[in-house]
């Protein structure tokens, strides 16, 4: 709706309006846009009167033709201003494929001949980490309409706590004992979605030799949290974890604008612990882990410019750290101790 109005969109009850002159101003074109997807157009004459000849198959002649052209030119003209394409039926499933090309920098895959709609994410290795389908109430036991899903790997030690969650099913298309399919209708919301992505990412990557499995990288958020106030107070301190840290693994936490860095190394002493308070703020949480202050990084020499030379950008959730980084910083701040592998 933004884009609509920045395009000259006037709102009118539930509805968008724009209109336009075309063929050297003398008719006028009425376009309404009915969120989230209804659009109608009409085409007026100098007397007020609706001109449908345009529309006719059979019309002849120059000027039916020259409205009709210009009268294409302007849907065209907004549809490139005001639209974009998505690839699925569901606005959260397009915000999945979003979230996973942002993170990840991967694109769906539509791999299958007879099932073109389904969408494989995987690694470079060609491991898949989600597999987007659709499914009707006869493929999948416990929906009643039509639903696009994700297939996303899971810890068997965990699938039964997931399959708690309303939203959550058992793999549609993978092995159930280590796959759970959620439904993208919104039930779930985006966040407990991704974190169950990134868990999936991490499950299925293998073993990369250009990262570190035991050292992380997260974000914090200065607008949500005061690291600096904090760590002024106690070494020791509790967070949101979202991903297979194991107690004794590396945090490096980069801290979002205005800061732009890695700011602050931690280790995991404890992890996995169960949140047991309200999730009506802005981050949510399932579980956490403790961890321990070892060192600030100071002169801002680990900014964004910096890092992500070492391809470490849209830093949105936690990410292994890349050896190469790891060995940098290790030169810069002499920090041969924390070579720990």
């Amino acid at each position: 709706t933004a884009k609509l109005a920045a395009y000259g969109f006037v709102r009118n009850e539930n509805s968008y309006e724009l209109e336009r002159m075309i063929c050297s101003q003398t008719m006028r074109v009425l376009i309404r846009v009915t969120p989230p997807s209804a659009i109608a157009g009409k085409v007026y004459d100098e007397f007020d009167e609706e001109y449908i000849a345009f529309r006719l198959e059979r019309a002849r002649g120059e000027f039916a033709a020259n409205v009709r052209r210009e009268y294409l030119e302007l849907l065209e003209d907004i549809a490139r201003n005001c639209y974009h394409s998505v690839a699925f039926v569901h606005d959260q499933t397009n915000r999945v494929c979003d979230y996973i090309s942002a993170k990840y920098h991967h694109e769906p895959e539509h791999i299958f001949e007879k099932f073109p709609d389904y969408a494989v994410f995987r690694h470079q290795n060609k491991k898949w980490y989600g597999i987007i389908m659709e499914v009707n109430p006869t493929q999948m036991d416990g929906i009643e309409e039509t639903k696009e899903i994700i297939d996303l790997k899971a810890d068997p030690a965990k699938i039964k706590k997931h399959l708690e969650l309303k939203g959550v099913y058992p793999g549609f298309h993978m092995n159930r004992k280590n796959w759970i399919s959620l439904v993208l209708d919104d039930t779930l919301k985006d966040e407990t979605v991704f974190v169950l992505i990134d868990q999936s990412y991490a499950l299925s990557k293998g073993t990369d030799p250009d990262t570190i499995d035991t050292e992380w990288i997260i974000p914090s958020n200065p607008k949500y949290f005061d690291l600096d106030h904090a760590f002024s107070r106690s070494d020791l301190l509790y967070w949101k974890q979202s991903s297979n840290v194991n107690v004794g693994d590396l945090i490096y936490i980069y801290s979002g604008m205005p800061f732009g860095e890695i700011r602050w190394l931690c280790e995991a002493v404890e992890t996995d612990l169960p949140y047991l308070g309200a999730n009506d703020g802005p981050v949510h949480f399932e579980k956490l882990m403790r961890l321990k202050k070892i060192f600030f990084f100071d002169s801002h020499l680990l900014n964004r410019k910096m890092i992500a030379k070492y391809g470490v950008t849209n830093i949105r959730g936690p990410r292994h750290m890349p050896r190469a980084l790891k060995e940098e910083i290790i030169r810069l701040y002499q920090l041969e101790e924390i070579n720990h592998e």
